[in-house]
């Protein structure tokens, strides 16, 4: 501002100092000098206009009046009588003030249609704005193309849920939508200029699968010409995998109802035979038959080990909910586990600043993460490296479990929840989906993103309010 108010004072002194100038030059000069007078005459004219360019009609009448003012004495002194000279002279006095309301009022009418223009450029940039931010704001990606299906504009959760950067150009929606369902529909829109609505198509971006929900709108230009196609996309994957888990969960419950009723039936049959395995066993003196009986006691502990893990998968303990210190408790975790990740040339790190306390069962919560510290051990089958980290997030607390391990294929994650599925060698495959279960009760969720070769992120996310977060906030991947 004060550079602004700087400029303006030079420009006025300027204009001063011609005026003082040019009168100076007039009355200094004698009458002779008719040629010099009339070039002198002539650069009034410079300042006058001057300002009215810079002060506009006030600038200019105020100007041509002192400068008629400055002048006159000069004819009053120096002119006798009338004749065509002194009237040509006095007619150049009418001439600078007519001059100075003319400008004036010329630069007047172009400074309002100016401002005129910017107030409208300005409503129309807020305009622009406004419709920008109710797209932006829109909880889907909204995307235009024109008649041959090149992208045209994109809202924000557009180019977030399609990774579309801005500087990129010349992108047709069948690049991104590759279906050939939605090429139809396109061409459908493009011929009969209808709307279509609720078409379900499925993606693949960054090896992660998108469920989406596709409008088509015709779009038309103010004399309804037909421009191109609005396209209105929601992201139903997490309504996808919230009813994947609720079929899973059903699934799961039922499992664990056939599994205990198994359970009760093997356990008496296999104490029975453990128990007079043990008996024959002390009244036999061969060594043969009583090696044969200690394999015996050995396949039933490990039957028993199997039919325990049925029952506390198929009647889960009442959880009992307490203040639990998530930071104390991954370091009470961690110091059980250390020993046999050294063994194992593992070594494990930790991000564990914050210290978030929730409400939840101690020991289920233990023995959730000592299960899953122990399966990223044992996916490092040469040395490498667990990191664990404490996050929070909003209203719910992150744990994340990151292994350098042999990862998980694709297949196999979609099925590592599962009741009895394993791919180890001695395991009952009951582990995860126990730990899935823990998780469930304490109003939580698991997700599990893995790479071959490039080892597994386990994020475990619990509530930190009692009555547990909203799920919609975030999405269990492995549905």
């Amino acid at each position: 501002m004060g550079y602004e108010n700087k400029n303006k004072y030079k420009e006025l002194m300027t204009i001063i100092i011609m005026i003082i100038v040019i009168t100076l030059l007039h009355y200094s000069t004698i009458m002779s000098k008719w040629e010099l007078h009339i070039f002198y005459r002539r650069l009034y004219y410079i300042p006058i206009i001057l300002a009215a360019f810079r002060y506009r009609l006030k600038g200019g009448i105020i100007t041509s009046v002192a400068v008629s003012i400055l002048y006159a004495p000069h004819l009053i002194l120096y002119i006798r009588g009338i004749n065509i000279t002194s009237l040509n002279q006095y007619f150049e006095i009418i001439l600078f003030i007519t001059i100075g309301i003319i400008t004036g009022k010329l630069v007047d009418l172009h400074y309002k249609k100016e401002k005129l223009l910017e107030k409208k450029i300005g409503e129309i940039t807020n305009l622009q704005n406004y419709t920008e931010n109710v797209v932006d704001s829109i909880d889907g990606a909204v995307i235009s193309i024109d008649k041959d299906f090149n992208i045209t504009s994109v809202n924000r959760n557009g180019k977030s849920m399609f990774n579309i950067c801005s500087h990129r150009e010349n992108i047709k929606i069948t690049d991104i939508l590759k279906d050939s369902k939605i090429l139809d529909i396109l061409n459908q829109v493009k011929v009969q200029k209808s709307s279509f609505k609720d078409i379900n198509t499925e993606i693949e971006i960054n090896d992660e699968k998108l469920y989406l929900t596709v409008n088509f709108f015709p779009l038309f230009d103010i004399l309804d010409r037909f421009e191109g196609i609005v396209l209105v996309i929601q992201d139903k994957s997490k309504e996808k995998n919230f009813e994947a888990q609720a079929i899973r969960a059903d699934r799961l419950a039922t499992v664990g109802e056939l599994a205990s009723g198994v359970a009760h039936e093997i356990r008496n049959p296999l104490g029975i035979i453990k128990t007079t395995s043990q008996v024959i066993k002390e009244d036999i003196d061969d060594y043969e038959i009583k090696e044969g009986l200690e394999i015996i006691e050995s396949e039933i502990d490990r039957a028993n080990k199997v039919v325990k893990s049925l029952l506390n998968y198929a009647k889960p303990k009442e959880i009992n909910k307490e203040k639990v210190n998530i930071k104390n408790l991954l370091e009470e975790v961690i110091v059980i586990i250390n020993k046999y990740a050294k063994k194992q040339d593992v070594n494990i790190n930790t991000n564990i600043y914050d210290s978030i306390t929730i409400k939840g069962d101690k020991e289920q919560l233990k023995q959730v993460f000592i299960n899953i510290i122990l399966n990223a051990v044992q996916a490092i089958v040469y040395e490498g490296t667990i990191v664990i980290s404490l996050l929070k997030e909003g209203e719910w607390v992150n744990i994340k479990i990151k292994d350098t391990g042999n990862g998980i294929s694709k297949d196999n994650l979609k099925k590592i929840f599962n009741p009895f599925y394993t791919t180890k060698e001695e395991g009952t495959g009951l582990g995860l989906s126990i730990v899935n279960r823990i998780i469930g009760d304490h109003r939580g969720y698991i997700a599990i993103d893995s790479v071959v070769g490039n080892g597994t992120v386990v994020d475990v996310y619990l509530p930190i309010n009692e009555s547990g977060g909203d799920k919609d906030e975030k999405d269990n991947i492995n549905s």
